[in-house]
């Protein structure tokens, strides 16, 4: 390859890099710590806190339990995986924030995590 071409090419990545920033950037987050307390769970009753951060969470359980995990969103539906690993599967679910609450419905999830994700709307803290 001679100089030119790759002085071309190191141009192009370059732009595309600038172009493909943005986009990556436009991608749907949630943010801040939510809380909700389950009572109709069993063994799983209790306060739970959830920290979002882009693409990830952590979750603050009863008895000093803290998991972690990852999530995506496309458009109103977010996949997460995790925290922890009694269930490596994923769990999707339609959301919906409006003000100071954070509503999950379960669309397909194996997991526990559903009932603790959907017994309430969950408030910011």
């Amino acid at each position: 390859m001679t100089m030119k071409k790759i002085t071309h090419a190191i141009a192009l990545a370059a732009v595309l890099a600038a172009v493909a920033a943005p986009a990556a950037l436009a991608g749907k987050s949630l943010s801040g710590t939510w809380s909700t307390t389950v009572s109709n769970a069993g063994s799983l009753n209790g306060t739970y806190k959830i920290s979002f951060s882009p693409g990830h969470f952590t979750l603050k359980a009863p008895y000093n339990i803290t998991g972690h995990g990852t999530y995506s969103i496309s458009g109103s539906r977010i996949t997460i995986h995790g925290p922890g690993s009694e269930c490596s599967a994923s769990g999707v679910y339609s959301y919906s924030e409006s003000g100071s609450t954070l509503s999950f419905h379960r669309i397909s999830d194996p997991c526990r995590r559903s009932k603790i994700l959907t017994a309430h709307a969950l408030k910011k803290v």
